[in-house]
């Protein structure tokens, strides 16, 4: 059994997402704000996007969504990490190519950057305090390698929840058996596998999707060399996969026994959490949240929307706001959305009133459209 350091129980985290798509944004003379009414609304659990709507969100049909970063690990040794084998380096540069294609196919739009030296500008290590800092933060990422030899999967091994259990589906963790993909939701472990001669059997591998503040990071990579070779194949051929949830474990084993690995097959799926909170328009909650109408919003002023969340679950939770992916991304400059939910607990069967509010700086310009995502988390 692995117990993962400073493991406490997990609180589980639920993400309902209103997903505000393009409201048209006019700068009138007198520095007045129109979005567009009956702004639609989308609704769904789990993480905002999971391994089934790959490629998304790293390109899009929308240039101004955020940048996407492929981060190959580098061939160098750097704070904390070790050097990179070159296979490791290849699996980064098959995604990276097949990502490309997809992107043309999308019309060619939205940026799409490869970098093998990304440590400097995307994160830093300090290594008298032993932190890994991302420095940039709103690009879209997706990262090969594992935390032994890239600097961003090993600051994302670490992410904590508030409650200070490891954040990550899926955990690299080292015990006195070695080195495992210990997969937090269903208590299971994968390891190389060896037969009496010590020749590698089966390696395996991860790839999994979480958010990072306004961001979404892909995570790609194997217990060794082979298995992130592997796990980089399926995700570069993901329509001949079926990827699905926030995590699969990749295995590549030796399927005849002559001594070479040949086979890969996906041995677990990691479904993303479900829903426990509903959103809806009324208080009696007969009708979900469809459409949000913010009205005309003059320039440095608010609007105020209300919507009603019930607790569908069996436990009491309390409630935190987020937004996420700004488009164009200078948009979260000028604009914010906050609530009057004052930190209580929510009971079973209960529903709460909360406001949204829209509000716009004084200062806006050159804005013409806008969306964004409004994230809502019960965490009990």
């Amino acid at each position: 059994m692995i117990h993962p350091l400073q493991r406490v129980s997990r609180t589980r985290w639920i993400l309902l997402s209103l997903i505000l798509l393009a409201p048209v944004v006019s700068m009138l003379l007198l520095g007045q704000i129109t979005p567009a009414r009956g702004v639609a609304v989308t609704t769904y659990s789990g993480s905002a996007y999971t391994l089934a709507e790959y490629p998304a969100p790293f390109i899009s049909t929308n240039s101004s969504l955020p940048s996407t970063y492929v981060i190959l690990p580098s061939s160098s040794p750097h704070g904390p990490c070790g050097a990179a084998h070159t296979m490791d380096t290849m699996g980064g540069v098959v995604i990276a190519y097949r990502l490309g294609i997809e992107k043309e196919k999308n019309g060619g739009l939205g940026t799409l950057k490869t970098a093998m030296d990304g440590y400097s500008y995307i994160s830093t290590y300090d290594a008298q305090a032993a932190t890994v800092t991302m420095t940039e933060t709103l690009s879209n990422l997706i990262v090969i390698g594992g935390p032994g030899i890239n600097q961003i999967t090993y600051y994302a091994n670490e992410l904590r929840d508030a409650a200070w259990a490891q954040a990550l589906p899926v955990l690299y963790v080292k015990d006195g058996a070695g080195d495992a993909l210990y997969v937090q939701s269903s208590g299971h472990a994968y390891r190389i596998e060896t037969d009496g001669a010590g020749h590698v059997t089966a390696d395996y591998g991860v790839i999994q999707i979480f958010r990072d503040l306004s961001r979404h990071v892909l995570l790609v990579y194997g217990l060794g060399g082979e298995g992130t070779r592997a796990a980089a194949n399926v995700l570069a051929d993901f329509s001949n996969w079926d990827l699905t949830g926030i995590a699969v474990i990749v295995k590549y084993y030796d399927s005849d026994g002559d001594g070479y690995l040949d086979t890969t097959a996906i041995v677990e799926d990691v479904a993303p959490p479900s829903v426990t909170i509903g959103i809806y328009h009324e208080a009696a909650c007969l009708t979900d949240v469809t459409a949000i109408d913010w009205g005309d919003i003059e320039a440095g002023a608010s609007k105020t929307v209300t919507v009603y969340v019930k607790n569908l679950g069996e436990t009491a939770v309390t409630l935190a706001l987020d937004t996420q992916n700004w488009s164009p991304p200078e948009a979260q400059t000028y604009m914010s959305v906050d609530w009057d939910y004052g930190g209580g607990l929510l009971d079973p069967d209960a529903v709460l009133p909360v406001q949204l509010i829209l509000t716009v700086s004084p200062e806006i310009m050159d804005i013409t459209t806008f969306s964004l995502e409004i994230v809502i988390i019960s965490e009990g």
